[in-house]
């Protein structure tokens, strides 16, 4: 079954009426609810300027990431099929190579099968604020690599723009905004921090997000060629990157791959394809969690920890389920607070995170740990048998350039820090 979407401005006419229409800022007919809800408008208004290729990016990013979010998986299979409308103010290129380009990454990301048809659209005429230029774009999700990663960075004469992404989640907006006024307490210069919100309204029907790394980078991309910046700094630790799968019932893209370098690598060939003038990389990619952990340790020592501690790394985010739990607390058992739990055993430092599982008593701790049980037997399973070149590869290719001997040394030491988490 195919699922049609299209999504345009609130002032325009639809194309293709057999979609299912999303209007960025108009009202639904059931209420006063804008269909698509945020603080950046249809024209990249909060951006600025943007240059036409990299602002149509974005529209084409937004329409995946609304279109994967509203659209459950079936439960015989994993894939999906997208027929996508998005309107842009020049679609010529994403009618052709660029679009196949666009649709290859989409489907690497998601697993699912993806259509992208751009349409004609008019950019409104309005004055739009400039940013100053910029050296540097770099994500700051509200994740733990992110605020290392960013710390690593803090002193250093680079002109620099954080940006954030959230959708409804309070506790990934809580972590930006702590991580964000943290920094700004370490450094005598004001921080350039921008967020940006973009989410459908209304509960999302598929709990995955996996196109949210096209539209994070998207955002970057648009804001980076806006100030000139000719790069995108994405802090991400080199083992989560890979990600390998941890027994074979994971894998391909089964396995997020976010910030994987073959996502990188599409991610790059698609900006080269439309003439955007920006690079995206990860800089940390040779880093363990623990490791980039310590570097940033390193640089301003135990008050870290404080703000680490307020970070968000859960993959789950399910605290308000559980009686006496907290939605905005990382869970401490999924694959990703393992890994979490993981960086701090490489240092004399200790944990401060806490866990749901650790604040859970009773039949709700039971409730957790039930949960949780095919993350934690993975990690067990993974930690006994070592992850090799196979499972590596499972995830899927890696660019050419790729030292491959070094990433499996990387594995291997990810790995010897997750045998040191205490498993329940």
């Amino acid at each position: 079954m195919t699922t049609a979407i299209e999504v345009l401005p609130h002032d325009a006419q639809q194309h293709k009426r057999s979609a299912t229409p999303l209007y960025w800022g108009r009202t639904s007919a059931d209420g006063p609810t804008p269909e698509v809800a945020g603080t950046l408008g249809w024209n990249l208004d909060l951006i600025g300027p943007v240059p036409v290729a990299a602002a149509d990016l974005v529209r084409i990013a937004t329409a995946a990431y609304l279109a994967d979010r509203r659209t459950p998986r079936p439960t015989t299979t994993f894939v999906r099929t997208f027929d996508l409308t998005a309107h842009t103010v020049n679609p010529e290129p994403w009618n052709s190579a660029p679009g196949e380009l666009a649709e290859e990454l989409l489907h690497w990301l998601t697993g699912d099968v993806w259509h992208l048809h751009a349409v004609p659209a008019t950019a409104t005429d309005r004055t739009l604020a400039s940013l100053a230029p910029a050296d540097d774009v770099m994500l700051l999700s509200g994740g733990l690599d992110s605020l290392c990663g960013a710390v690593d960075h803090l002193q250093d004469s680079t002109e620099r723009i954080h940006l954030s992404h959230y959708d409804g989640s309070t506790a990934v907006r809580s972590a930006q905004n702590t991580a964000s006024s943290w920094l700004q307490s370490h450094v005598s210069h004001p921080l350039r921090h921008h967020s940006i919100k973009i989410r459908q309204n209304g509960t999302p029907f598929e709990s995955t997000s996996r196109s949210r790394s096209l539209l994070f980078a998207a955002l970057a991309a648009a804001t980076a060629a806006t100030v000139s910046s000719p790069h995108v700094t994405v802090p991400e630790n080199g083992f989560t990157s890979i990600n390998p799968p941890l027994t074979t019932a994971r894998g391909g893209a089964l396995t997020t791959r976010s910030t994987h370098p073959g996502t990188f690598s599409r991610l790059n060939a698609l900006l080269a394809a439309v003439d955007i003038p920006v690079t995206i990389d990860n800089p940390y990619f040779h880093c363990t969690k623990g490791e980039l952990l310590e570097r940033a340790h390193n640089r301003v020592g135990d008050a870290l920890l404080a703000a680490a501690a307020a970070t968000v790394s859960c993959g789950k985010l399910d605290g308000g389920r559980y009686l006496g739990g907290n939605a905005n607390l990382n869970c401490g058992l999924c694959v990703a607070c393992l890994v979490r739990r993981g960086s701090f055993t490489s240092g004399p430092h200790h944990d401060p995170t806490a866990y749901l599982v650790d604040r859970l008593a009773g039949p709700s701790r039971d409730s957790l740990l039930k949960r949780r049980r095919r993350d934690v037997l993975d990690v067990q399973q993974a930690v006994l048998s070592g992850i090799d070149e196979i499972d590596i590869l499972a995830v899927g290719d890696l660019p050419p350039e790729t030292d491959f001997d070094a990433v499996v040394d990387l594995c291997q030491r990810g790995l010897q820090e997750l045998s040191r988490v205490p498993l329940p």
